[in-house]
């Protein structure tokens, strides 16, 4: 590890991230945020490599806004995403509502990277959280909060980790339950406790796991072709045995 340099010492990124935000806030581009107390010695779920730190999730974000609480329409001009659009990590764009007002288009526009949190659902599902890969203009509703990581994190990083264990055990442990449903809200995430490693391998952790997943699509598709084979056999071994 060199000390200092943030591709290969977390410690210097976040240093490097903190300064950025500061100035941002300087320039008038975000608002400046209520600090939060430091991490605690027993919120740290596991021991990090010397390389990394934790930190919080507010600390390499920004935004963490609810979305339109506005009744959407059956068609229209811009897609509002719902927690229903929210699935194993990214955005299903089928059985879509939409939106005609301007106003809401232009202050709940996501953006490509954003992240979104579902703050309400059941008890198994809230928490969940998607990556917004899409070019085309839509916004977001109201059981959802957006929020962006800032330039020197990586997206797709900070996408699974908001879908690891990690996570949806912190998120048993903060939610709100309620009858038929449960609640997390936006500055309970922000205080999430997220392990940051240094640049370069936040890109390599990235790398591997989309290389992973692309092996675990193949093989279930090789397991759906394999049990649809199966079908037709005993189908065929059927219609033998009966004629």
């Amino acid at each position: 590890m060199q000390k200092g340099n943030p591709d290969t010492d977390a410690a210097a990124l976040l240093a490097k991230i903190k300064a950025e935000k500061q100035q941002l806030i300087a320039d008038g581009k975000l608002k400046k945020e209520k600090p939060l107390s430091e991490i605690q010695p027993d919120e740290i779920p596991f021991s990090l490599p010397d390389s990394w730190v934790w930190c919080r999730l507010i600390e390499i974000a920004e935004g963490f806004e609810y979305g339109s609480s506005s009744k959407s329409l059956k068609a229209g001009k811009v897609p509002v995403l719902r927690m229903g659009n929210l699935q194993n990590g990214l955005v299903d764009l089928t059985d879509l509502v939409y939106t005609n007002d301007e106003k809401e288009i232009q202050q709940y526009a996501l953006y490509y990277g954003d992240l979104l949190f579902n703050r309400t659902n059941s008890r198994e599902l809230v928490g969940k959280t998607s990556l917004f890969l899409c070019d085309e203009k839509m916004i977001y509703a109201g059981y959802l909060v957006r929020y962006r990581m800032l330039l020197s994190i990586s997206f797709q990083y900070a996408n699974y980790v908001m879908n690891s264990q990690l996570h949806r055990e912190w998120c048993n442990t903060v939610k709100s339950d309620a009858i038929g449903q449960s609640n997390i809200n936006a500055t309970k995430l922000r205080s999430f406790c997220f392990p940051l490693p240094p640049l370069a391998e936040q890109k390599a952790i990235v790398e591997k796991v989309d290389y992973l997943m692309k092996i675990i699509d193949q093989l279930e598709e090789q397991i759906k072709h394999r049990k649809q084979l199966a079908e037709d056999l005993m189908q065929t071994v059927l219609r033998e045995a009966f004629e």
